[in-house]
């Protein structure tokens, strides 16, 4: 398991993250761990955009789309 060091993290900082391990009833270490973790594990937004486009699959062009408000406003 790999060891990360945090440098020149404000006072403030380091206050409120133990305070809030503390309220998770967890050490400094763990709460920090969990949040990397979790971080980790989300993707990012280029990836969630990437999956959704090669999830795509209506190709629809500008006449269809246009064909399509104009039957809708028929039936108003």
């Amino acid at each position: 398991m790999a060891t990360l060091y945090v440098r020149d993290l404000s006072e403030e900082a380091l206050a409120e993250l133990k305070i809030r391990a503390a309220r998770n009833r967890q050490s400094l270490q763990a709460y920090a761990r969990t949040l990397l973790e979790q971080e980790a594990a989300t993707p990012s937004l280029d990836d969630v955009i990437a999956r959704i486009r090669v999830q795509v699959t209506a190709r629809i062009g500008t006449d269809e789309v246009l064909d399509e408000i104009e039957r809708g406003r028929r039936h108003e």
